[in-house]
């Protein structure tokens, strides 16, 4: 077998193997939000914020498989022995960074009026407290972000000044 029509069949068995992982996993949560809507339903105790809340988790954690497979996909798809290549896996990685965190950012201000609503019941000495974890969350969430978003601006940096350096082969003289 030639070099050439392994390397297709090995990215195709790949391609085949990311796709059915992900029918998998997204057929799985799907029957996991099921179950659990059924039941927290059974349970009249549950609040309906709470009961809210759980539905928003379950529907965001679908979009961010579905993200995680279009962005695993394009992965795939990029040619590998292209000079561009580490380049464009970069913009497929911050890409996807990019809709996690607006995933995340969705989540939060969705939830946000679940989370007020629900503690309005507590003394006020347990809402300062939940208020002071909600905002250590949210702060240490900011700071990953802009953690991440930075590491990206100095990876594009860093690739446009070595490929700056990087000399070109020389083409081989005939013997």
């Amino acid at each position: 077998m030639e070099a050439q029509n392994l390397n297709k069949e090995i990215l195709a068995f790949n391609k085949n193997v990311i796709k059915m992982s992900f029918d998998a996993l997204s057929a799985f949560s799907g029957q996991a939000a099921v179950a659990t809507d059924t039941l927290l339903g059974t349970i009249p105790s549950v609040p309906e914020e709470g009961k809210k809340a759980v539905s928003i988790y379950f529907k965001q954690g679908q979009k961010g498989l579905a993200s995680l497979k279009k962005h695993a996909e394009s992965g795939l798809e990029l040619d590998w022995t292209a000079k561009d290549a580490p380049v464009k896996n970069l913009e497929v990685m911050e890409a996807f960074c990019k809709d996690a965190f607006s995933q995340a950012v969705e989540i939060r201000n969705e939830t946000k009026v679940l989370v007020e609503k629900a503690t309005k019941q507590l003394p006020k000495e347990a809402k300062s407290i939940v208020d002071f974890w909600n905002d250590s969350v949210n702060s240490s969430f900011e700071t990953f972000q802009s953690c991440v978003n930075k590491n990206f601006e100095l990876a594009k940096k860093i690739m446009a000044d070595v490929s700056v350096v990087v000399p070109t082969a020389e083409p081989k003289a005939a013997k």
